[in-house]
């Protein structure tokens, strides 16, 4: 059994990967490589089999296409042996040399982060891409309360215990691995250290639209959905306003019948919103929760309507600005639903 796995996913790495695995032969550590090639054309296999045959603590699991990066990784924890992992990449771009300083890390951590936006940090990308990685950040973030206190959840280069995650924790169909254990490891201990995140010796990036969507895809399975059930019962509550407007605006006067209509969706959001939206942080203070969501309603209200004015009077057209101030008070509402009132 060796003290760190460390495993190298790879597709057309065959320029890269001798590198990366001469530098890692060369730590003083006792460790142990697995590389897992997802039927790479350019050879990356081959390479990686006759690596394995030069030295004595390489793995080689071959498999016959591009399946992803998360089922890789699972793949490879099926044959690690390690008392700890390191994730990284075999383009270069994760430095070996920060490998030891990660597991020296570890004997106080559960999950150690090589982070590119920790103080010290750097990250070696163009403008396009730092907006990109900037942005899709503070989406884990705002959509994973469990990152928040992380400046660099999305990082392809960290170290974790082995004995925290199972063969088959990684979902099959992931595509940040880091994000998932994250999300799904309740109280782990995490601790980032900086690291200067470079450009590739060679090959292609894998970066394109196709992983941006993969990527919103996952924040949305990793969060169940909550945004999307969120939107849902705010259009409940809608059609529960304007049914009771209608019914009650002949009996009673206009400004009681619209409070009691506001007053009803309110209520039925909190409650689809308690038993279906957060239903797996339930807890027992009912009231005290009942009470916080009512004004985070009245806040992501007040924005609405101070939003509508606003842009009135600057002469926008209403119904425009009718709707910009629902995106942003709906916004509010959100946030202050998964962070406050059900975090």
């Amino acid at each position: 059994m060796a003290l760190l796995t460390v495993e190298l996913p790879t597709y057309n790495e065959a320029e890269n990967l001798p590198v990366i695995v001469h530098e890692l032969e060369e730590l003083a550590i006792d460790i142990e490589i697995v590389i897992i090639d997802d039927g790479s054309p350019d050879g990356t296999g081959k390479i990686a089999q006759e690596l394995a045959s030069r030295y004595g603590n390489i793995k080689v699991v071959e498999r016959e296409k591009k399946e992803g990066i998360a089922s890789a990784i699972a793949e490879g924890l099926k044959v690690a042996s390690g008392k700890y992992v390191v994730v990284m990449d075999a383009d270069g771009q994760h430095p070996v040399n920060m490998i030891p300083l990660m597991l020296e890390r570890a004997a106080s951590a559960d999950i150690v982060i090589a982070s590119r936006y920790v103080r010290g940090g750097a990250c070696e990308l163009g403008f396009t891409r730092k907006l990109v990685s900037r942005v899709s950040t503070a989406l884990a973030h705002l959509l994973i309360p469990e990152t928040k206190k992380i400046m660099d959840p999305l990082s392809g280069f960290f170290l974790f215990r082995r004995e925290l995650f199972s063969d088959d924790f990684v979902i099959s169909d992931g595509y940040k691995i880091l994000l998932m254990m994250l999300a799904g490891c309740r109280n782990c201990s995490v601790v980032e250290i900086p690291y200067s995140f470079g450009n590739r010796m060679a090959g292609k990036s894998k970066f394109g639209l196709r992983e941006m969507f993969r990527y919103v895809k996952l924040l949305f399975k990793l969060s169940d959905y909550r945004v999307l059930k969120f939107v849902l019962v705010g259009a409940i509550g809608a059609v529960i306003n304007e049914l009771l407007l209608f019914l009650l605006v002949h009996q009673i006067p206009l400004l009681f019948a619209s409070a009691a209509a506001v007053e009803a969706s309110i209520i039925s959001n909190f409650v689809i919103n308690n038993t279906w939206t957060f239903a797996i942080r339930k807890r027992v203070n009912f009231l005290k929760r009942f009470v916080g969501y009512h004004g985070v309603a009245i806040l992501g209200a007040a924005i609405n309507i101070g939003l509508l004015a606003l842009l009135v009077f600057m002469h926008f057209e209403y119904l425009g600005a009718n709707l910009i101030g629902i995106m942003f008070g709906f916004t509010a509402n959100y946030l202050g639903s998964e962070h406050l009132v059900w975090r």
